[in-house]
């Protein structure tokens, strides 16, 4: 099951948008750094946490690194990457 799912984002194109979707984020946190402490880090600091996961796990996937073991597929699943850094990516934008 955890393969499949894996598996689903193995392709090129969807490594190359991990890649641009955290770099993108690296992009806005370092350059709103204001707007991203107070939404993430003001109210809940543990947004922040898991903004850097998401941006972590889309890093790790957009570089090209291969897992092996099902239990660091789990942990390093890019759809859980996907799913955090564009919804923390609109929250940075809108507000």
């Amino acid at each position: 099951m955890v393969d499949k799912l894996y598996n689903l984002t193995a392709k090129g194109f969807l490594k190359a948008l991990s890649f641009i979707l955290a770099s993108l984020m690296f992009g806005l946190i370092l350059f709103n750094s204001m707007t991203f402490a107070q939404h993430f880090g003001g109210r809940i600091p543990y947004l922040a946490f898991l903004t850097f996961y998401g941006m972590a796990i889309l890093w790790v996937h957009g570089v090209g690194f291969e897992i092996k073991s099902s239990f660091w597929k789990i942990i390093f699943l890019p759809l859980t990457g996907y799913f955090i850094v564009l919804s923390s990516i609109t929250v940075i934008l809108l507000k």
